[in-house]
């Protein structure tokens, strides 16, 4: 017994000596004492490193032992230091420049920049490097820091510095204004396949906060043809390798040096043109196996990027095994500005410990590609200081004890007391356009009624009416809420007073699951499917020209809805709705000014004058079923909720619609199925994106419908419209809905700027061109197309439409051709 006891004595102080881990670290810099930030630091032999940070410093845990260390900066020749470490230790780091050398290339007058050679056999060699490692595992570190250069002292009436200083920025202009990081362990398997899981996060100031800092999309290769960055461009930027790169890119030779047993080439990559969707900068390339050996590419605002007006790039690689190379740090540097604001920041991402010869078990890889484990952000201080392997600058830590220090300030009741204090005074003006609102922080309620500018509208039906929308919301313990509307109505001249009401409980925010109900009496529009003229579009259109749009009808209902996702990529949602329906007339007939040659016509959705009813008060029960499918549907899991992340196949829409008769005497009876082929966001590279939708639908049995029971479509007859993914520009919103059955198609090309770009007058506004055609057949309405081409930016665009209409049900409009502007907004 003495013995045993002995041994395990002894065993748990070898363990405690052999285990123990001694801390080196260091800084950076190279020959004239600048310091190198970012370099890349590796034990040789394994994938095991760490990255300096900003500053060039740099900290690696080793237990007691020799170790030949890897220091690898862009630009600088690879340094290979052997340490013995018994203790903690303090080595700074002095690297040389690259120097480099022609070797046996001798370059003539008028003869090709061997750069081209180099690039040829890189091509060459490029879909071989992207799939030579067909799986692999990794641990990933990802930080994030966004920092204010500079702001405006007020911005839409907001006292700009106040609000900075308050959120911990040091001189109210300048400062962080977020810091996150992050660790994975990231896995990957061709053709594509991905299972990512955040083991921690950490976001200053925000204790609760889950980091968007991912491997998923923070990972780029340039591999491939086309990098797609999309939250910069519709379109993807041209490889340096790519196998059409020669189009787009000119190359220059710099040098090649020798790092261990290889020579590494560095070639100068240069646009052909300015304007085109490409890099700028540098590109490393191993002699002999031709693959990258780092990167140094810049994207400049010369390329139509939104958001930022710089994104700089580089990557890293190390050797593995058996020649196979990884990455071992990519580092997004950045600039931009908008309104007055200045920032700039700065993504590095830290990935070692690979395993290239993973053995991933069976099912390992499903649709959900990230998992962000619920205790994320729970793990403390001691474990960030053990596992974090990129040091915090001296900017940084102070940034996480200042926002922790805010955070906890913040969430005292008696400063959330005053904040909604401040909040909630009411200041007339802005009440006046934007409303008011009114919160309640520590019970997260919030209340609040629209502005009274935007609500007031005119209609020949009521004439001026006011109607305005009161909304409460409140969140729960659990993150389900409760929403409630009270839309109470108004018409000055026909003096009638009417309100709905409606309350939505979301009670699975992970499966976006809910319940409502709504109900009361609503003046709709006869275009039940897209509210087709909004309000004040028709106001306008009615005082100045004399040409009221807007068809409505009284309709007194009841409305139980509810919709969840029953499993991933398969969502339902539907009603049942009982309404009393009540035919309106026109009592009002007001214009700012004489159209002798115009008359206003019936409220009715058919074009007709006189002043008739449309048709027959009746009641109506409505079943309506909607299932959505979305196949292969990939997604992130996050502990609160799940963000869908598409799919490469084509969206599927099933619609049921069923009119139920002598239920509550119900006088209507038919059925309606419909289907629907779509996709929004079907990236194409170099030529941009693409959306589609093709539609069918048929009314099964009719035996007793009225219009608003219709099939409608989204049209539109003023030059601003609503911007529906299936909507019509030259269309009427209601002349042409069907109660048989029809066809539709809606196809939209993106090009990004890739004409646009080359035309010297538009090249600098960075507009997009689309085009597109709508295409739609029923029983109302043969073959109507239209084709169109616009311009956009920021979301709002100018469209030039050219519509055919052949075989029309009115004899004069046969053959019959209109051209049109149309405005629209689409965010």
């Amino acid at each position: 017994m003495k013995k045993l006891l002995f041994s395990l004595v002894f065993l748990l102080g070898a363990n405690l000596v052999f285990g123990q881990q001694f801390i080196l670290k260091g800084v950076t810099s190279d020959k004239q004492n600048n310091t190198l930030p970012f370099t890349s630091i590796y034990i040789q032999g394994t994938t095991k490193g760490t990255s300096a940070n900003t500053n060039g410093e740099y900290q690696l845990k080793l237990e007691k032992g020799h170790y030949t260390l890897v220091f690898k900066a862009v630009g600088y020749n690879q340094l290979i230091k052997p340490i013995d470490i018994s203790a903690d230790m303090n080595l700074p780091i002095i690297m040389d420049a690259e120097v480099y050398q022609l070797k046996d290339v001798v370059i003539k007058a008028n003869s090709e920049d061997p750069a081209y050679e180099i690039i040829r056999n890189a091509i060459k060699k490029r879909k071989q490097h992207l799939t030579e490692v067909q799986a692999f595992s990794c641990d990933t570190y990802i930080k994030g820091v966004t920092k204010l250069r500079n702001a405006p002292k007020k911005f839409m009436g907001r006292n700009v510095q106040e609000d900075l200083k308050n959120r911990g920025l040091d001189s109210g202009k300048r400062g962080i204004l977020y810091l996150s990081e992050s660790v994975s362990k990231f896995n990957f398997q061709q053709p594509g396949k991905i299972n990512e899981e955040m083991i921690s996060s950490k976001v200053s100031g925000n204790s609760n906060g889950f980091s968007f800092n991912q491997a998923t999309d923070f990972l780029i290769s340039f591999y491939k043809n086309t990098v797609d960055i999309k939250e910069l461009s519709n379109v993807g930027f041209v490889s340096p390798i790519a196998d059409n790169a020669m189009l787009f890119y000119r190359y220059k030779f710099i040098g090649t040096f020798r790092e261990g047993n290889d020579w590494i080439n560095k070639i100068q990559v240069i646009s052909r043109r300015k304007y085109d969707q490409v890099f700028n900068g540098y590109i490393y390339i191993i002699d002999d196996s031709w693959r990258i050996h780092s990167t140094d590419l810049a994207i400049t605002n010369n390329s139509i990027i939104e958001g930022i007006d710089t994104l700089h790039i580089k990557q890293q690689f190390i050797p593995v095994h058996q020649d196979k190379w990884m990455l071992a740090s990519q580092r997004y540097d950045y600039t931009g500005g908008l309104l007055g604001f200045k920032f700039m920041g700065t993504y590095t991402g830290v990935f070692n410990n690979y395993n290239i010869e993973p053995n991933f078990p069976p099912r390992f890889f499903t649709n959900r590609i990230m998992k962000v484990n619920a205790d994320a952000n729970k793990k403390d201080s001691t474990y960030w200081a053990g596992v974090r392997p990129m040091l915090l600058t001296p900017d940084e830590r102070r940034d996480y004890v200042k926002k922790d220090s805010i955070k906890l300030v913040r969430n005292s009741d008696k400063y959330r007391d005053s904040i909604d204090r401040k909040e909630n005074k009411f200041k007339p003006l802005k009440a006046l356009f934007l409303g008011y609102n009114h919160q309640n922080t520590r019970e997260k309620e919030h209340w609040g009624i629209s502005g009274p500018i935007f609500n007031i509208n005119y209609n020949t039906v009521e004439g001026w009416i006011y109607n305005p929308k009161i909304t409460y919301r409140k969140t729960l313990k659990d993150s389900t809420s409760l929403v409630t509307q009270l839309i109470p109505r108004y018409g000055f001249e026909n003096k009638k007073l009417t309100a709905n009401a409606n309350l939505t409980y979301r009670y699975d925010p992970k499966h976006n699951a809910y319940a409502g109900i709504r109900g009361g009496t609503s003046y709709a529009d006869f275009n039940t499917n897209y509210d087709a003229i909004p309000a004040l579009f028709n106001t306008v259109s009615t005082l100045f020209d004399k040409n009221n749009i807007l068809k409505l009808y009284k309709k007194d209902f009841v409305n139980i809805n509810s919709g969840r996702e029953l499993s991933n990529g398969l969502y339902l949602s539907g009603s049942l709705e009982y309404a009393s329906r009540t035919p309106l007339l026109n009592t009002s007939f007001r214009t700012i000014k004489n159209f002798p040659d115009k008359e206003f016509t019936a409220n009715n959705p058919y074009p007709i004058s006189g002043n008739d009813y449309a048709f027959v008060a009746n009641k109506a029960l409505t079943l309506g079923l909607t299932l959505n499918i979305t196949f292969a549907q990939s997604y992130i899991e996050r502990p609160d909720f799940k963000i869908k992340q598409g799919s490469i196949y084509p969206k599927l829409q099933l619609d049921y619609r069923k009119g139920i008769k002598g239920l509550l005497n119900s006088d209507i009876d038919y059925d309606y199925a419909g289907a629907r082929v779509f996709d929004t966001n079907k990236r194409l590279g170099m030529i941009g994106t693409f959306k589609y939708s093709v539609a069918a639908g048929k009314f099964l049995n009719r035996d007793k419908m009225y219009y608003m029971d219709f099939k409608h479509f989204a049209g539109s007859n003023i030059v601003v419209y609503t911007q529906f993914t299936d909507g019509f520009m030259l269309l009427s919103p209601y002349e042409f809905s069907t109660g048989k059955e029809f066809l539709e198609g809606h196809f939209e090309h993106n090009f990004g700027g890739l004409f646009l770009s080359k035309v010297p007058l538009f090249k600098q506004l960075k507009l997009q061109e689309v085009a597109g055609v709508n295409y739609l057949t029923s029983d109302v309405i043969k073959n109507y197309t239209e084709v169109y081409i616009g311009v956009q930016r920021f979301g709002l665009r100018l469209n030039f439409v050219k519509a055919f209409n052949y075989d029309n049900v009115s004899a004069s409009k046969e053959n019959q051709s209109t051209t049109g502007f149309r405005i629209s907004a689409g965010f």
